[in-house]
């Protein structure tokens, strides 16, 4: 358990001492430069409870104390030190002074340097003053910064407000800006100090001989008279009159940020600013004071406004200064941005405007011109590839819903590519071709070039995650990708690697069954673009790995494992798997060498009937023997589907070889274990009624209603499997969203293929009591299979909702149908379409068997029934083989995983100690409680946590007779794809953190789930989530003996997405003792 700062208060205390008492005055300043960066630390933290000063072993209000002692040490240290001690000082104050900055005046009790928190400040300020009073010009001027980092009680301070007013009129520059500082941050808390400062202010700035630093920090201080609205209308007045007044242009800008930040506090003020800087917009100004101006103007802008910016913004577009400037370009684009966001809240019309068209042009040509500057070996420089990467982002804002934008953009990246290959090409001779060679060769353009096509690589994939839109809109997108991955394979100066890539472009999810969709001639053509292409792969990836170049060859097996060409990846990892070293890289490549032949079997299988050219290069370049060999037959799908699931057995196998902590290979063997599981579940189905094989029915293997009854229990397993890749996705907080989409995806299949499985209980006369667990009605089960899908697509697809809604009874309704986690969004793509289009061939089956069950004679029935889901369940079954799913991107990331650690101890520290929790019998659990996350600092960046919760779960089956002291927690053998209660837990937390996050949590629970006591701990996390709380478990009836405490923990983070934090420090165990 890490320390918080209050715990750690009194170690800082001592060396600070220790450090100021050194002969070494370097010493010092390095000790005093640590501490603030520990109070910083400190200052970001809650203040410490109840829970903290037990775990602790803390005296209450020690940590107070201590911190009084550390400012009055560093004041010290202030008044006696030398000059560079004295600096060192004031750093640390501004520091925390900065912290406040951003809290709100109600929050003023919790500034670190506020009234409330420093007891001695009287004799901190006189300590100061005196500093003051006897030093020289610097330390007058260090000592007014320590002012005004002390704003919440300095301004109160008659002889320090003296002080600021004197040296405000100090013929002394550095002495004078101090005071400034000093009357800016008292001005903020005081109003009476505030309008004397406005009338000097007002002087001030139209004194001739002031030094420019001076006037602009004079004209800053405009901003901060914000505390009361009288004083901010005044301020503004005053401030717009020397705006106006003034002649030079370098202090306009200065003076509309200070007059901004006063008219953000009123739409009076806001507009009348609004008219003065629209007249700057016509006069003769600078580039600079120009596009500032247009800066501020969308910043105050009024609604009614909107289609006068986007005039302003067009003409702005045609300016040279934006048309040459990637930070100009950004700020239009921004613009742009601002003037939709504001109309879609206002409901305001501006889709008539041609703007983004504009904007796509102005910054496709400035990425064509450095597209051709890249031609001449003197003019490539590294800081272009910045710029193309900044235009490129700038582009994703760009891409809406319009179709013509994002084909015209297509357009437009083929020309930047076909500009940057121009520059290779050269037409007039070998000559000419070999000095081609010699600068592309050189050492500067490869990579920067390298670094173009990169970046428009990653920018395509995001454009194609992004796409949404109709067949003709696909269709037309396709065309130009093709377009773009030719005008690449056709530059012979680029490298496989490169061509491969590009060629996978065609894979992607979002075009991926446009190959179905396509009609005639142009069906045709995709089919075979799909086989032509795929034999493209083939050779490149070949072609890599003949080169030796196993780095790249890995990297584009990834690449086509997360499309989805299943074949491809096999190819390359099968070759890789050969060539490493360590035990760790050969299990993982076998690992994936097995896991893509499970999904390449049955991609080769259901391919259209030109797979044999696939096929055949693969046996004529002696590849993939077992993909390659005949798979044709009767039973050619139910071997390949036992073949798969062997695969994957033997994928999982491969990762548990490996000798590494669980938390690094957490989510791959999570992963693995859901699709194995999935596989065994759809094998189970097709068995139990006989799918997949044609002669089926002529045998007769299947009949009457005997095997119909297993289907509700297979749909139960598979709804299980729905929510245990839900789980899987909230359980990892630095996952991404591409791989959150892939999993939501798989869960959606999952829940489809549930409801297809039950099918039969929506059936009128139709009884499955005799298969379904205890206590489960079948009218229930109807219900959740139904919620469950509704959950999903009432985003997606209300229509169908609707329909399936249709299906539950009255009595049974949809509790909480509009609860989904944030991160489990779907997207939609051409694979959710198609699991769409099953549901709904399983709801016009199930009307259809719901007429027949109503016209045709009993006797009748049960054979059209299961000759109906028979011939439905085949289909489904089919259609989901055939879905490419891919993999999701964060398989790929190997590191340990996130989650938490949970530190208890009994409340009653003389029954407890840190090895074991006791309770008396007959009396409540007391426990205080720490909930610490692990592994959070992740490359994708920190994670801010808004709440943080804990729920904790036992009962008397929980009973076990191995003492604490045995029961050592291993983090290696935790496994919580075992763990049976996991989900269950999930949804409650889940619900809980949703529906109840704005009131205060239960501290102690005693309702009846499975017989158990549970209790929901809220935390209030640090910025190391790490927090403290205490809470109540009603245990009074529980017999003499040991118990595990089970427990999960959960977070809201900054976007309000719920996640799950894996419990990585094992299960608790308490005791219940006889009382005495």
């Amino acid at each position: 358990m890490e320390k918080v700062s209050a715990a750690c208060a009194m170690d800082w205390s001592i060396k600070l001492e220790k450090a100021l008492r050194s002969k070494n005055p370097g010493r010092a300043v390095e000790v005093i430069l640590e501490t603030g960066e520990k109070l910083q630390q400190w200052s970001k933290e809650p203040e410490p409870g109840t829970a903290v000063y037990s775990l602790f072993g803390l005296v209450p209000e020690e940590d107070r104390l201590f911190f009084n002692t550390i400012l009055l040490r560093l004041v010290d240290a202030f008044c006696f030190g030398d000059k560079l001690v004295k600096v060192a000082v004031v750093r640390v104050f501004m520091s925390m002074f900065k912290l406040s900055r951003g809290k709100s005046k109600s929050d003023c009790g919790t500034w670190f340097l506020s009234k409330a928190k420093v007891h001695n400040h009287l004799e901190m300020l006189k300590r100061v003053k005196s500093v003051y009073d006897k030093g020289d010009t610097e330390a007058k001027a260090l000592a007014l910064i320590l002012f005004g980092c002390c704003r919440d009680f300095a301004s109160e301070f008659a002889p320090v407000r003296y002080l600021v007013f004197t040296s405000m009129v100090s013929s002394h520059d550095r002495e004078v800006r101090s005071s400034l500082f000093a009357a800016a941050c008292f001005c903020e808390v005081a109003d009476d100090f505030a309008l004397v400062v406005l009338g000097m202010l007002n002087d001030m700035v139209k004194f001739p001989g002031l030094m420019p630093k001076t006037r602009l920090a004079a004209v800053r201080v405009f901003a901060k008279m914000g505390s009361s609205h009288a004083i901010a209308n005044r301020a503004f007045k005053i401030c717009m009159t020397l705006m106006l007044e003034s002649s030079k242009e370098d202090n306009l800008v200065p003076f509309l940020v200070s007059l901004t930040k006063l008219a953000s506090r009123s739409t009076h003020l806001a507009s009348e600013l609004a008219e003065v800087i629209m007249a700057f917009l016509g006069e003769d100004k600078s580039p600079h004071v120009r596009a500032a101006i247009l800066v501020y103007k969308l910043c105050l802008a009024d609604p009614s406004e909107l289609h006068q910016l986007i005039a302003l913004v067009e003409n702005a577009s045609q300016s040279q200064i934006f048309s040459s400037s990637c930070l100009a370009i950004s700020i239009l684009v921004g613009s742009w941005k601002e003037i939709i966001w504001t109309a879609e809240i206002r409901s305001i019309e501006v889709s008539s405007t041609s703007l983004p068209l504009q904007l796509v042009v102005l910054v496709m040509d400035r990425l064509t011109l450095l597209a051709r500057s890249c031609s001449d070996p003197c003019q490539v420089d590294f800081a272009l590839v910045t710029e193309v990467q900044d235009l490129f982002n700038v582009l994703h804002l760009l891409v809406g819903k319009q179709s013509e934008v994002r084909l015209l953009l297509l357009d437009k990246v083929r020309l930047f590519l076909v500009d940057l290959t121009d520059g290779l090409r050269k037409p007039d001779g070998a000559h000419e071709l070999l000095v081609g060679v010699i600068n592309y060769k050189s050492k500067r353009g490869v990579v920067v070039r390298s670094e173009f096509l990169a970046s428009v690589h990653k920018f395509l994939i995001v454009f194609l995650e992004n796409l949404e839109g109709d067949k003709t809109v696909l269709s037309q997108v396709y065309e130009k990708v093709k377009r773009i991955t030719e005008c690449v394979r056709s530059c012979t100066f680029f490298d496989c690697h490169t061509q491969m890539i590009f060629t996978l472009l065609l894979h992607s999810p979002v075009l991926w069954g446009s190959n179905n969709d396509a009609d005639g001639d142009s069906g045709v053509s995709r089919v075979d673009d799909m086989f032509n292409y795929g034999i493209v792969s083939f050779e490149c990836s070949t072609q890599i790995l003949e080169e030796r170049n196993y780095w790249p060859a890995y990297r584009a097996g990834v690449y086509a494992a997360r499309l989805g060409e299943w074949v491809t990846s096999a190819l390359i990892f099968d070759k890789l798997k050969t060539n490493v070293q360590s035990d760790v890289n050969s299990f993982w490549l076998k690992s994936l060498t097995y896991l893509s032949h499970a999904e390449g079997k049955l991609q080769l299988l259901l391919m259209p009937s030109g797979s044999f050219k696939l096929v055949n290069w693969l046996k004529s370049n002696s590849c993939l023997p077992e993909l390659s060999k005949d798979a044709s037959g009767e039973f050619a799908h139910c071997v390949a589907l036992h073949e798969a699931y062997m695969n994957l057995q033997s994928s999982l196998g491969m990762l548990g070889n490996i000798k590494a902590s669980s938390e690094v290979f957490c989510f791959q063997t999570w992963f693995l274990v859901l699709k194995t599981r999935v596989m065994e579940t759809v094998i189970d189905l097709v068995e139990c009624l006989g799918l997949l094989n044609q002669d089926v029915c002529n045998k007769k293997q299947v009949t009457g209603c005997n095997s119909l009854k297993q289907l509700p229990r297979i749909s139960i397993q598979l709804q299980k499997l729905a929510k245990e890749f839900d789980m899987l996705a909230t359980c990892f907080i630095d996952i991404d969203d591409r791989s959150s989409s892939v999993i939501a995806s798989l869960s959606l299949s999952c829940s489809v293929m549930a409801f297809a499985a039950g099918i039969v209980l929506f059936i009128p006369g139709f009884s499955a009591h005799e298969t379904l667990t205890p206590f489960t009605s079948q009218s229930g089960l109807c219900s959740r299979l139904v919620q469950d899908l509704v959950q999903r697509l009432w985003k997606v697809d209300p229509e169908t909702c609707e329909m399936l809604s249709m299906l539950v009874k009255e009595n049974e309704s949809l509790s909480c149908s509009h609860v989904q986690p944030r991160n489990q969004v779907l997207k939609v793509c051409n694979k959710v379409k198609m699991l769409l289009s099953v549901c709904r061939d399983v709801l016009a089956c199930i009307h259809g068997l719901q007429n027949w069950s109503n016209s045709m004679q009993e006797e009748n029935i049960s054979s059209e029934i299961t000759k109906s889901c028979r011939i439905l369940l085949s289909q489904v079954i089919m259609k989901w083989m055939q879905i490419p799913f891919g993999i999701p991107k964060y398989f790929f990331n190997i590191r340990p995983c996130v989650g938490a650690e949970l530190f208890a101890l009994s409340s009653d520290s003389s029954k407890s100690t840190t090895e074991t929790i006791s309770v008396e019998q007959g009396f409540q659990l007391s426990l205080d409680l720490c909930l610490q996350l692990k592994n959070i600092q992740q490359p994708r960046g920190p994670v801010r946590l808004t709440k943080l919760y804990c729920l904790l779960y036992t009962k008397l089956a929980y009973h076990t007779p191995t003492q604490h002291c045995e029961t050592k927690r291993n983090q290696k053998s935790y496994s919580p794809w075992r763990d049976e209660d996991l989900v269950e837990m999930s949804g409650k937390l889940f619900h809980h953190a949703v529906t109840k996050s704005g009131k205060k949590p239960e501290g102690s629970g005693r309702f009846d789930w499975s017989n158990g006591v549970s209790a929901v701990v809220q935390f209030e996390p640090n910025e190391r989530g790490q927090g403290f709380s205490s809470c109540l478990l009603d245990v009074s009836r529980f017999p003499v003996g040991s118990y595990q405490l089970k427990w999960l923990s959960g977070c809201i983070d900054q976007h309000g997405s719920y996640w799950n934090l894996l419990p990585l420090s094992g299960k608790l165990v308490f005791t219940v003792k006889k009382a005495s």
